[in-house]
């Protein structure tokens, strides 16, 4: 990611012991003194475009156990005191760690801790930033603010503290970001690639965690996230570029999650001949049931779907008695738009989620593929199954928590319309078999299940 300087910020997000810090100082070690192997073998370490001054921001201990160490380990050793003899000089400037760095190539660069008052981290123009683990956010954007003459920043971190508001910016900015993961395994001398750390010492490790912070030390999940549902949900996997939806090649159904006090939400999903499931298009709407029709149609024009079933939360069904008024799946059925109550088996539909996106890699390359794809326009729905997570009550004591039954209802609707849409029968039927859309209004209903 940062050899090719595609990027304005490239993240790698791991677990303990899986070598962010040793790589951050490789990249920092080969921008300064040259391509060192092949692994850097890059356009962006051949020729630097930017000013030759950065920044490292770490906590403390981080900088003074680990950083430190880390550069004096990759970078070549001195031979002289002073420069331009020394490879480098370094100074404390006060700090109780070396906190400046010049090297006899001409590169400079500081080192500040991201406890320091946000005023330090402005008036600064700067070419590079690295930032080892998590960071709070006023620091951040005052770093950011340092690029106006071109930079890159590259972000190691175990998302632990200071973690909720990273992912949020990572997700809302995917044109900015880009980033990989990794698990302790991924670093185990059987399971991972050039591993270093014994297997058995991973698990001893792994079990002495409680569950909140294994996820992260352990998994290098994002901690706000743990007990996720669909654990085996992975942007970097599922999430891919839209593509044109040809009525010919593909059938496509809907699911409908009407709400009196939130946003209707839609979702789309389309089907092809390999029974492979694109989540493809999503709307929400707020307002009067004919408006939410009018940006139906107008949606479902604009991507040519051809739409074979439309499935509606059961209590879209549900007539209000006190006012007098029709539910949403009557008023749109009046409309010419005829929906079939999906399924109300949370469970079952968590279940058949999970299946759809389960996959398997072999050495680092697709084996067996998900069954189900979104189209990266959906950004509400993949930040609602990112973020779908099962509730929990509370032990005797703060730190004893126990996964209730059922998932947190908040924010679901979008993961709830996924669930009806996969327990539904969504097979891909040709286009020459197509089903007419026009259904007597005296001949229909809504519920299969009757």
């Amino acid at each position: 990611m940062v050899g090719m300087n595609e990027t304005f910020v490239s993240m790698m997000i791991g677990a303990n012991s899986t070598s962010k810090t040793a790589t951050g100082a490789n990249i920092l070690a080969n921008l300064i003194y040259g391509v060192q192997n092949k692994y850097f073998d890059y356009p962006i370490f051949q020729k630097w475009p930017y000013i030759k001054k950065g920044r490292i921001i770490s906590d403390p201990t981080t900088i003074k156990e680990k950083i430190i160490p880390e550069l004096e380990k990759w970078f070549p050793k001195n031979e002289a005191a002073r420069l331009p003899k020394a490879n480098y000089e370094t100074a404390k400037q006060g700090k109780n760690y070396i906190s400046k760095f010049k090297s006899n190539t001409g590169w400079e660069f500081d080192i500040m801790s991201n406890e320091q008052d946000v005023k330090e981290f402005e008036s600064v123009d700067l070419g590079f930033v690295w930032i080892d683990e998590p960071m709070p956010k006023d620091r951040f954007m005052a770093t950011i603010a340092r690029g106006r003459l071109g930079m890159i920043i590259w972000w190691s971190l175990t998302p632990l503290t200071y973690s909720a508001w990273i992912k949020d910016w990572r997700d809302n900015n995917p044109d900015l970001v880009d980033y990989v993961e990794a698990e302790m395994e991924d670093n185990c001398k059987i399971h991972g690639v050039r591993g270093i750390l014994e297997h058995k010492y991973i698990q001893i490790i792994s079990d002495a965690f409680p569950e909140d912070e294994r996820q992260a030390r352990v998994f290098g999940k994002f901690g706000h996230l743990i007990g996720r549902v669909h654990k085996g949900f992975k942007r970097k996997i599922h999430v891919v570029k839209p593509f044109p939806i040809d009525e010919r090649r593909f059938t496509t159904y809907m699911a409908l999650d009407p709400h009196p006090r939130v946003d209707d939400h839609v979702l789309y999903m389309s089907v092809d001949k390999n029974n492979t499931k694109y989540f493809t298009a999503e709307l929400l709407s707020d307002g009067l049931v004919k408006l939410l029709y009018e940006r139906m149609k107008a949606l479902e024009i604009k991507m040519k779907f051809r739409i074979e079933n439309r499935l509606i939360d059961p209590a879209g069904y549900i007539d209000d008695q006190h006012k007098k008024e029709k539910s949403v799946g009557s008023e749109l059925f009046d409309l010419g738009m005829n929906f079939i109550k999906g399924s109300k088996d949370l469970m079952a539909g968590i279940k058949k989620t999970n299946e759809a996106l389960d996959y398997e890699l072999k050495q680092g390359k697709m084996f067996r593929a998900p069954e189900v794809y979104i189209f990266d326009t959906c950004i509400v729905f993949i930040k609602q199954i990112d973020e779908y997570v099962w509730s929990e009550h509370k032990g005797a004591m703060k730190d004893e928590k126990q996964p209730k039954g059922r998932p947190k209802d908040i924010n679901d609707h979008q993961v709830e319309n996924m669930h009806r849409l996969l327990l539904h029968n969504t097979p891909f039927i040709p286009y020459s078999l197509r089903r007419s859309s026009a259904i007597p209004h005296s001949s229909f209903n809504p519920d299969p299940y009757d």
